[in-house]
Order: C-alpha cells, then structure tokens, then sequence
C-alpha cells in the first residue's frame, strides 16, 4: 500500500504530466499497487490506459478517471501525445457528500467525457491550484489551494453524478450509514465476516443496517461482504502467486474447502480456474 505522506505533507499532490513526465515514469514502474488515497486523472491531449481491478480503461482527450483507495491498479501505457493532470488526494480532503457519489457502488467508475463548458473552469482550478502551490506563503497558499481543492472535487463529482444521474447535493442518513459500512469492511473484511458483526462494530441493529445499505445499493450487507471477499481473492489470484490455501487463511478462512466453495458460487469458476483465466 502506497501512501500519500510518502509524497507529500499536504494532503495532495497535484501535477501536470506527459509521456516525459517522472510521475508518469514511477507509476509504470511501480507496477501494480494500491495507494491510500483517492486518484483524479483529467485527459487533454493523445491516449493512455490503465488496469483497474482487472479491467482496462482508456483515457482519451478531455475525459475524467478516478481510482479509488485500496484498489489495485497498474499504468499500462500512452502515446507520445498524452498529456493531463493528475492529482492524488486525501480522502479526510474530500466532504461527505461527494465521497457518496464517488463510492457508491452503483455508479459506474469508468472514463467520462468533459464538455468544452465544464472543461475550462476545471482546468482554470487546477492552473490556480498549481499556481498557488508554488508561492512563497505557504500558510496563505494552502489556505487558498484547499478551497480550490473543494471546488474541483465538487466540479469533478457533479460531471460523474450528472452523468449516471446520482444526487450529489447531500447525503442521508442511509448513504452516511453505507459509506462507514464500507469504511468498516475495507479494514476488517479478514475478521469480520457476518452482517451482526459489523452491525454490533457500527453500534446499530442488523435490521437498521441492512436496510439503510440495501436503500443505498439494492443489496443486502452479506452481499458486500461477500463482493469484498471475492475481490481481494481476486486480486490475490492475480498478482501473486500464493496457493489457494495460504489465500482462503490470508482472507481469514481456516477451512480453504468452504472458501473455494464461496468463491465458485460467486465468480462461477473455482479459484484455480480463475488465476488460469487471467495468467
């Protein structure tokens, strides 16, 4: 897991990049990895790819892309002609009610084009934000970049939420129910592993949880524990090269026998058949 104050003591780390650029050249050569912060992408010019939980996505001109903490990406390549901005953020920097939208399992994380309209006040912030990073007050540059920083996640958020039509105006109950949930599972997934559990962690009832969450997304609490187990499987499958066994016991199952049964009914290939389709 790869984290932000590795990078930078303020939060994010915002830069204007291309073919040429070292944030470019260490992101390939980091390979595949995590990070513990949100990542922001704006397409200007050319093409670039890159692997997000198995599947590819392609950047072209004036498009938007974001990866989310925790998922295992990798830079597959770009033409000579990709150039963009690029921007790793906090998620304590991102508010409440875009974190709903931009982590709703619902909505669809692929690349979304920009109109001419929302492009020029986007790239206006991020010009200034670069601008004021680099002046001599550090106390009032920050002050300043972190309110422009508000401004384009919110731009960023609304063309995503416009798009797949998901209110990002404010959040209820339910949706700040489901973001902790989420939250929650994404750290204790290897330890917790029924629905009362991370309902007694949340200081709520099963049947309050499970209906905010299936309010939210359609599906029941034991459906995403269920999707979080599969997906970490899945990456574990994928990028590295530990047996089934020692898998099922880095997930938490002592009985590898009944996680290859999980897994089967989920994916519908074992786990073996699954690496063998990806490798």
């Amino acid at each position: 897991m790869h984290r932000l104050e590795e990078m930078t003591d303020q939060g994010f780390h915002l830069k204007k990049v291309d073919v040429q650029s070292e944030t470019v050249k260490q992101g390939v050569l980091l390979g595949s990895h995590r990070d513990d912060h949100y990542l922001f992408f704006l397409g200007l010019t050319g093409m670039g790819s890159v692997m997000v939980d198995f599947e590819e996505f392609t950047l072209e001109a004036n498009t938007l892309f974001y990866i989310l903490p925790g998922q295992m990406h990798s830079y597959r390549g770009s033409d000579a002609a990709a150039t963009g901005w690029f921007m790793a953020l906090d998620p304590g920097l991102v508010p409440d009610s875009f974190r709903a939208v931009l982590e709703n399992p619902l909505l669809s994380i692929k690349p979304v084009a920009v109109m001419p309209a929302e492009l020029e006040p986007m790239l206006q912030c991020l010009e200034l934000m670069d601008t004021l990073q680099r002046r001599l007050d550090p106390c009032y540059s920050r002050q300043a970049v972190y309110h422009m920083l508000s401004a384009f996640t919110a731009m960023f958020t609304d063309v995503y939420a416009r798009q797949q039509c998901i209110p990002a105006d404010k959040v209820s109950r339910s949706q700040t129910i489901m973001l902790e949930f989420r939250k929650l599972l994404s750290v204790e997934y290897k330890q917790l592993k029924s629905a009362g559990e991370y309902a007694a962690a949340l200081h709520l009832s099963l049947s309050y949880l499970n209906e905010a969450v299936k309010d939210t997304t359609g599906f029941t609490v034991s459906y995403w524990i269920q999707q979080q187990i599969v997906l970490e499987a899945k990456r574990l499958l994928y990028y590295s090269q530990y047996s089934v066994k020692e898998i099922a016991h880095r997930l938490g199952y002592e009985d590898h026998t009944y996680f290859s049964r999980l897994f089967k009914k989920t994916v519908g290939r074992t786990p073996l058949e699954f690496r063998g389709l990806y490798r």
